[in-house]
């Protein structure tokens, strides 16, 4: 992505994999929805962290099951999230927003996550993150489709009151910069602490975000970065 702008207005993130740790939830969905559809062995967590490094999305699911397991994973995954009362926040997160409340940057989550937002800011407050945030959006249908957040990034800059092209959308996974990408703004982020590695954030050629990131730490520093560049 090319884009002129590099002077951000507002600074917006993802949550499960960006923010927050996703691995807890998103083995405990993945391995329930394999035993449902009875994949064998059980899926182990060894197993688990080796497929995700060498890029096995599918963590060896036969073809003819996908469509099933992607579904049963789903909705799996969303019970996990919604039962966990306390999120895991990721290593730099709580002090790089606090760091860009600093400075004034308009802050929020735009997440796939269905529900009320007012719950998960509860649940963002329990962890010390909500003072940080002005908003948070989540999505009003439980459904693969949802997964597209273009809609609710093009209304976080409406809410914001920001011209697309002065956001930056920070994820951890290629869907979220494709969302970056349709929405108009101005950066796409990834940061390599979801389920995605570095590698493929990095070297993925149709969706590939402006910069990548190993931790969140890195991201005030980029910003600087990108500002100084004419």
């Amino acid at each position: 992505m090319n884009r002129r702008v590099r002077e951000f207005r507002a600074i917006f993130f993802d949550l499960d994999g960006t923010l927050v740790d996703i691995h807890g939830p998103l083995y405990n969905a993945t391995r329930s929805a394999m035993d449902s559809l009875g994949v064998r062995p059980s899926l182990s967590r060894e197993h688990y962290h080796e497929s995700l490094a060498r890029g096995d999305l599918w963590l060896g699911v036969p073809g003819h099951l996908r469509r099933d397991y992607m579904q049963l994973a789903f909705a799996y995954f969303l019970a996990e999230i919604d039962r966990t009362e306390r999120l895991e926040v990721l290593p730099h997160v709580a002090e790089t927003l606090a760091e860009l409340k600093r400075r004034d940057y308009i802050t929020a989550v735009i997440t796939s996550r269905p529900g009320d937002p007012q719950t998960l800011v509860k649940k963002l407050a329990m962890v010390g993150l909500a003072p940080h945030l002005d908003f948070v959006i989540t999505q009003t249908s439980i459904s693969l489709e949802a997964l597209d957040k273009t809609a609710s990034l093009r209304d976080a800059a409406i809410r914001a009151g920001v011209v697309p092209a002065a956001c930056m959308y920070v994820g951890d996974e290629p869907r979220d910069t494709m969302a970056a990408l349709n929405a108009g703004y101005g950066a796409a982020v990834s940061v390599a602490t979801g389920a995605v590695t570095y590698e493929q954030l990095s070297g993925n050629q149709q969706l590939r975000p402006d910069f990548v990131m190993r931790s969140m730490g890195e991201l005030v520093a980029l910003i600087e970065r990108m500002r100084a560049e004419p």
